[in-house]
């Protein structure tokens, strides 16, 4: 009985353990998405007619049109103006980033000199972003914040 007892003990102990199979499938990552193109100066080429909102309302408060001078400076039109506003542009990733030079919005003629900081995206063949709007005399004093969207002239 010692002899079986040993030879089975002998023979649980040389056998390999079984592991069982891995699900590889579970593991299996899908790649990570595509980044998107990088924005260049030749994607905003041209003129661009466009409107502004105040962040968070329907209501459009201006329309404007945008003319590119070189790749990173333009000028900004309001409607019904005939007054320019100079600003650069510089482009990041899949974004372009504009600042004005200091200007009299013709909705307030009496009011402080501004400026406008923006950030857009080329969405869908349109440009979308996010604008703030600053006292020119002191540019860390935010007067407003807005949307606005833009279609490139045919």
């Amino acid at each position: 009985m010692r002899k079986l007892l040993l030879a089975a003990v002998l023979i649980t102990a040389c056998s390999k353990a079984k592991t069982p199979a891995v699900d590889t499938t579970a593991t299996t990552t899908p790649p990570p998405p595509a980044a998107p193109a990088k924005l260049t100066a030749a994607d905003f080429a041209g003129t661009w007619h466009g409107e502004s909102k105040a962040d968070g309302k329907d209501s459009v408060v201006a329309k404007w049109t945008t003319i590119r001078v070189t790749d990173n400076t333009g000028k900004f039109v309001y409607d019904g103006s005939k007054d320019t506003v100079k600003f650069t542009t510089t482009y990041d990733a899949d974004s372009m980033i504009a600042s004005s030079a200091a200007y009299t919005n013709p909705r307030t003629p009496k009011g402080p000199k501004v400026m406008f900081k923006s950030i857009g995206w080329l969405k869908g063949g349109k440009l979308t972003g996010k604008s703030v709007t600053l006292l020119a005399s002191k540019p860390d004093s935010v007067l407003g914040r807005g949307t606005w969207e833009a279609t490139k002239a045919p």
